[in-house]
């Protein structure tokens, strides 16, 4: 129980302590005030009764003393029978001790054996105030006696005659000494009460400012100069902590400025770089992480803070990225490595580095880097080729030339008149030779020359009857579906040469009766050029060695077409790109622009 008590005031504030030792205070001194008081009154109060009961008596001795020469002659005379001298006797009595209405005053007569008393209603007996008579008289203490009495002898010419007495009842003198008590215990209850109340609401008062002060404090609204004189002015012995806080949080204020601009500069730093980046702690928990980490992540509406990452990169569980992780922190060692992450077909650079914390990663996406890696691969092959077809042209062509001219003139003689179809047959490869050392050409020249501004539906337009030829000629069509475009900077003939190769290309893979689409539009501020077949679609396991010279499906192709026209592509800026399925092919060619005065279509 007192250890229930301890606790309950250890919980009160300072405040509501002191009201309360306040409150107890003034009860203890209550207490103090009214046992020291009480004592001092009730000794009063037993003299001022025993006084007033003396004085009674001793009144009525007097009077009664003035009568005794009348009782006398009446017990003397003896024309009066014995109840006539008792009847007449107590009627000069009854005289005297009625006047006495506060106490209980009579007279005992020894020679009669006679008692008069001035209350009928007496319930003290006869042998109760027969035992008193001519006993010494005292003070009595009212608290510790029920009645209070006092006895006086009547004396006739020194002879002792009766005694008078005074009765008072216990009861009757502590109701009215309680009474007045309780007037005066009221009385200081009701001072007290007040005092309490008066000390309470000053208490309260001295909370409120307090509460005014702290809230003050915590809202950090010390500039507001009228609250602050208020609490001030009431609580003036708060000026120094206030001064100090005010140095303190000023300090603080500084140092918040500080940090946030440390902060900003960081966040600024992190958001800035181009890469992914995050920490996280030895829980796997994300303490940071910047705006690109959350373009990785599926769900885009989460938030990563706080959240355990194997929860969001489930997909990551068993790979090669969990395998480091786990090394770097384990091992607090730095980790590079390469891996996919969540884009498919996408793969990434990552290096984790661990600190006290945790780790901290940075990771970057490197498939454009890797497909550039690769297309300089391929370039530099095509460079290559490029200088052996520059640097071999002229060995060949010309021993070339010279054969297919000795054949010619053999050819044109009779007596090879047999012979003229191997003649014939011999010139034929001659000369698809000279074409194949063209195409070799091609690749190595980067014609500059007769590149203007010029529609490319232009260009279309105009290669379209040899187009259409080709298409007849086996049964297919070439179909247009041609946009409004910009003028582009072209080379007319390299571009006429990178249609004619694509849409060969086409006509070959597409079933007779088939169809070529050649179509042309614009796509953010882009010129497009597609052409697509509807053929079965190019095998996943050759789409990476498309554009690579020499590599053809075909029995009697030299796989350098779509070499040429991917140089073609190049020269002029453009992407070059693909997409196939079951449905056919679609080659895009994609051309800048400058400046677009028309409308995108799409």
């Amino acid at each position: 129980m007192a250890f229930n008590i301890k606790d309950s005031l250890n919980k009160q504030s300072i405040i509501q302590l002191t009201l309360l030792k306040v409150i107890l205070s003034i009860f203890a001194f209550l207490i103090i005030f009214i046992f020291v008081y009480g004592q001092n009154f009730w000794e009063k109060q037993v003299l001022r009764f025993n006084y007033n009961l003396l004085s009674s008596a001793s009144n009525a001795q007097s009077k009664l003393q003035s009568q005794i020469f009348t009782i006398d002659n009446l017990k003397k005379d003896k024309n009066l029978t014995k109840d006539q001298k008792i009847s007449k006797i107590k009627d000069a009595i009854d005289s005297v001790i009625d006047d006495y209405d506060a106490d209980l005053i009579g007279y005992y007569d020894i020679d009669l054996n006679l008692i008069v008393e001035n209350q009928n209603d007496n319930k003290i007996p006869f042998n109760k105030i027969h035992s008193i008579m001519g006993s010494l008289n005292g003070f009595n203490d009212i608290t510790t006696n029920k009645v209070i009495s006092i006895n006086l002898p009547i004396y006739d010419q020194e002879k002792l005659v009766g005694y008078v007495w005074a009765y008072a009842k216990n009861a009757d003198y502590v109701i009215l000494s309680f009474y007045d008590l309780s007037k005066i215990i009221i009385l200081v209850l009701s001072l007290s009460v007040l005092i309490i109340f008066l000390i309470r609401k000053n208490i309260k008062q001295i909370e409120m400012y307090l509460e005014k002060f702290c809230k003050m404090i915590i809202e950090n609204d010390t500039d507001n100069n009228d609250i602050q004189e208020d609490v001030l002015n009431k609580l003036p012995e708060l000026r120094p902590i206030l001064s100090k806080i005010s140095s303190f949080t000023d300090g603080l204020k500084q140092i918040n400025i500080e940090l946030e601009s440390s902060k900003r500069h960081i966040n600024n730093i992190m958001e800035g770089i181009s890469d992914g980046f995050f920490s996280i702690d030895h829980n796997w928990l994300f303490t940071f992480v910047n705006n690109e980490t959350y373009k990785h992540v599926l769900n885009d509406n989460i938030e990563l803070i706080g959240k355990n990452i194997w929860d969001i990169y489930l997909q990551v569980m068993d790979s090669l990225t969990y395998d480091k992780l786990q090394a770097a922190m384990s091992q607090a060692e730095a980790m590079h490595w390469e891996a996919g992450f969540i884009i498919p077909d996408h793969y990434y650079e990552f290096h984790a580095y661990p600190f006290e914390e945790g780790l901290t990663v940075f990771f970057r996406d490197i498939t454009v880097l890797n497909r550039q890696q690769l297309e300089f691969a391929r370039l530099e092959r095509l460079n290559l080729i490029g200088q052996l077809a520059a640097g071999i042209s002229h060995e060949i062509r010309n021993p070339l030339t010279t054969v297919k001219g000795f054949l010619q003139m053999f050819g044109s003689k009779s007596k090879y008149e047999q012979d003229k179809e191997y003649m014939d047959l011999m010139v034929s490869e001659i000369d698809r030779a000279n074409g194949i050392i063209t195409d070799f050409l091609s690749l190595a020249k980067a014609n500059l020359d007769n590149i203007k501004s010029q529609n490319i539906n232009e260009v279309i337009n105009r290669v379209f009857p040899m187009l259409q030829a080709d298409a007849f000629n086996n049964n297919k069509e070439v179909v247009f579906d041609l946009k409004t475009l910009p003028n582009i900077m072209i080379n007319e003939n390299e571009i006429r040469q990178l249609l004619l190769n694509l849409v060969r290309n086409a006509l070959e893979v597409t079933p007779e009766h088939g169809s070529v689409i050649i179509s042309t539009y614009l796509q953010e501020d882009k010129v497009v050029l597609a052409v697509k077949d509807h053929g079965t679609g190019i095998p996943q396991e050759i789409q990476e060695k498309i554009g690579t010279p020499f590599f053809t499906t075909k029995e009697s192709g030299t796989g350098l077409g779509l070499a040429i026209s991917i140089d073609i592509a190049q020269r002029h800026k453009a992407n070059f790109e693909f997409k196939t399925g079951d449905s056919g092919t679609i080659f895009y060619t994609i051309f800048p622009v400058f400046s677009c005065p028309y409308p995108r279509v799409k």
